[in-house]
């Protein structure tokens, strides 16, 4: 069986290959409703300005943002960390890189994810921040 802080750390990486394929149009509907499974009815995601949103806004904001990019937008996900809270609950810390018409952008994430069959990866995202940083 898969650990807990694997399947988290798999969700960061494939969500964010998701994203890539959703905003540059080529991700199908289907896999968009597949994906919107990973994240909790009570997620809250801190945006790096400081805004907070809840799930609504965030489903809101992925399934409005399809082929808004172009087709060599990039993401790079770098792990930092992950640690066990407890034995359904997982906190990882991940560096995003992004690329979009040459401009280059970064942030580093903080997130909370829960044991969820039920999700694609088997987690659910409950928290993000995510704060900017230079390259």
């Amino acid at each position: 069986m898969v650990d807990l802080i694997t399947r988290a750390q798999a969700e960061v990486v494939n969500r964010h290959h998701f994203f890539v394929e959703w905003f540059t149009g080529r991700a199908s509907e289907a896999e968009l409703e597949a994906s919107l499974r990973a994240f909790a009815p009570d997620m809250v995601m801190i945006e790096p300005d400081a805004n907070t949103i809840g799930r609504d806004d965030v489903v809101v904001m992925i399934s409005n943002a399809r082929g808004k990019r172009p087709a060599d937008f990039e993401i790079r996900v770098d792990l930092i960390s992950a640690r066990l809270i407890d034995s359904d609950t997982v906190a990882v810390v991940y560096d995003e890189h992004q690329v979009i018409a040459g401009e280059k952008s970064a942030r580093r994430s903080s997130a909370v994810f829960s044991a969820d069959p039920e999700a694609p990866e088997g987690v659910v995202w409950r928290h993000l921040q995510e704060t900017w940083i230079t390259t």
